[in-house]
């Protein structure tokens, strides 16, 4: 909707425009009716109208001053000027100032007047619509900008540098000039907590996206040359005059925290930035992005939102799974005590371990999932414990995890989340009927299981199964049905392609449409909706 601001001293006529004209069917709302020239600057200056209908002569300020001192601070604005026979002398002002239209009060027509608005809120779509499509072109241009060169980073990568006149001549058409001695400085840019981000931003091809836009607007550094990779790793490199005037160490540093600030502040995304070494050829630049993508012990011990060189790191030869069964009793006992000293006592005692020793990552990536498996099995089992556990989705969550940081709170969470279910468990002992009819469930969402059905395997009256299931539970069992099978429809949308059609397939669903619409009861969003969701 346009905003409209209506401005004349005689009453009647202001009356009767607020109440003739259909603002809202064409598109308009009116945002302020105001009696003088001053009265309406003001609300211009409150509401920032797209369209001003003012007469000329008013008190206190004319019409014509109103004009100059709104299209000042708001040069969009299309306007009406509504004027008498005596004011007709003001035309010519009307022009310079670039009036939409210029409306004699004695010849007035309701009608003309809402086919004039009807033309300006035309004009205003067709230059909306214009707009769109500029930053749409820019955009366009800009990521096939950084398309070309994450293909110039990963060419350099992967094929040696042969023809070094050649490489000289595809690296100065980026911005790189490494000859007469000139010299950069590598930065490799690391977004943190990087499936978070791309859950947020819809992907993996829009958050590279962001990150590029990002470090274009952050670093503002003459000469600086942005590389991004993919949607984790970006490359930007320095040029290093060599002086003594200044400190260029110093600046580097300062405009790395400027960018980690403006990613935190605008995008919320934090980040980490490795500085490499002095570069003054190619085949040394080579050399240090390699070094500095291939630090993989370091970023997983370094810790998150760092800014600075890469420390050399050798791992351990010692065997972490000598600790396996006394850890896992730890957790056991954190999970069963209520004592949160007990939690912090056993993550500090192992996880400062793991800082202690750095044993490879991947060890101690594995560590973890064999011990986390093996206490969500042991508490699946107990006292018919019913659980969406996915020995999978586990997997692929904490390989996803490249910071000991962030391993360390995620597993104090997955700890707080286990002790809380046994500690309602242990309040609210569910039956093992209910729960092999849970079990059942959670099996078999792909398909059609009724309750009569459901009350048969378990040798149950229907009214009794039904009746037994809300006091167990809390939810009758169509709920709890219905329930399960959308939690799946959101993993399915958010971890796999699968077609909207193929995931109702796959729940049960003979209709995709009733699908939908119950997806849309327990989320608020259409699927489709929720898939792309920020």
């Amino acid at each position: 909707m346009y905003k409209v601001v209506l401005a004349d001293d005689h009453i009647p006529i202001l009356d009767y425009l607020t109440s003739s004209i259909p603002w809202e069917s064409l598109g308009l709302t009116l945002v302020a009716a105001c009696a003088d020239g001053e009265e309406a600057l003001e609300a211009c200056e409150l509401h920032r109208p797209n369209i001003l209908l003012t007469d000329i002569g008013m008190p206190i300020m004319d019409g014509i001053e109103l004009l100059e001192k709104v299209r000042a601070s708001n040069p969009q604005l299309k306007t009406i000027i509504l004027s008498c026979h005596e004011d007709f002398h003001y035309a010519q002002k009307a022009v310079k100032l670039h009036v939409s239209e210029y409306v004699l009060k004695e010849s007035l027509q309701i009608e003309h007047l809402i086919e004039l608005l009807q033309t300006l809120v035309s004009q205003m779509n067709e230059e909306r619509t214009a707009k769109q499509d500029v930053r749409k072109l820019q955009a366009v241009v800009q990521q096939n900008s950084s398309v070309i060169r994450s293909t110039f980073l990963r060419t350099l990568l992967e094929q040696p540098v042969l023809n070094a006149a050649e490489w000289a001549e595809k690296a100065a058409s980026f911005g790189i000039h490494l000859k007469d001695g000139s010299c950069y400085l590598p930065v490799l840019a690391l977004p943190e907590r990087i499936a978070d981000v791309e859950s947020r931003f819809g992907g993996a091809h829009l958050v590279q996206f962001v990150l590029d836009n990002t470090l274009n607007e952050s670093i503002s550094t003459e000469g600086c040359v942005n590389l991004s990779l993919d949607e984790r790793h970006a490359i930007l490199l320095f040029p290093f005059p060599r002086t003594l005037k200044r400190n260029i160490h110093e600046e580097i540093r300062t405009a790395l925290h400027q960018a980690q600030q403006a990613f935190h502040h605008y995008m919320r995304i934090d980040i980490s930035l490795y500085i490499g070494e002095l570069c003054d050829d190619l085949p040394s630049l080579k050399k240090q992005i390699q070094a500095l993508l291939d630090a993989k012990l370091f970023r997983f011990y370094a810790g998150e939102k760092r800014i600075g060189p890469v420390v050399p790191m050798v791992p351990t030869d010692d065997d972490l799974f000598v600790h396996y069964s006394e850890a896992v009793q730890d957790f056991r006992t954190c999970i069963q005590s209520s004592n949160e000293e007990d939690l912090q006592a056993a993550m500090t005692k192992w996880f400062g371990l793991f800082r202690t020793k750095h044993y490879p990552v991947d060890t101690v990536r594995s560590w973890m999932v064999n011990l986390v498996m093996e206490l969500e099995l042991k508490y699946i089992v107990m006292q018919h414990f019913v659980s969406n556990f996915k020995a999978e989705l586990l997997h692929q969550t904490i390989y996803a995890i490249v910071t000991l940081d962030h391993l360390q709170e995620w597993t104090h969470q997955f700890l707080l989340d286990k002790r809380a279910a046994v500690q309602a468990l242990s309040h609210h002992t569910v039956r093992k009927e209910i729960a092999d009819a849970k079990r059942y469930i959670l099996l078999h969402l792909g398909e059609r299981t009724s309750m009569e059905e459901m009350a048969g395997r378990l040798n149950l009256n229907p009214s009794h199964f039904s009746r037994l299931f809300k006091k167990e539970t809390g939810e009758t069992f169509v709920e709890f049905v219905t329930r399960s099978k959308m939690e799946r429809a959101r993993e399915l949308l958010d971890t796999s392609d699968a077609s909207i059609e193929q995931i109702a397939e796959q729940l049960g669903f003979e209709h995709t449409s009733y699908f939908i619409k119950l997806f849309r009861g327990f989320t608020q969003l259409s699927p489709s909706e929720y898939r792309r969701r920020m």
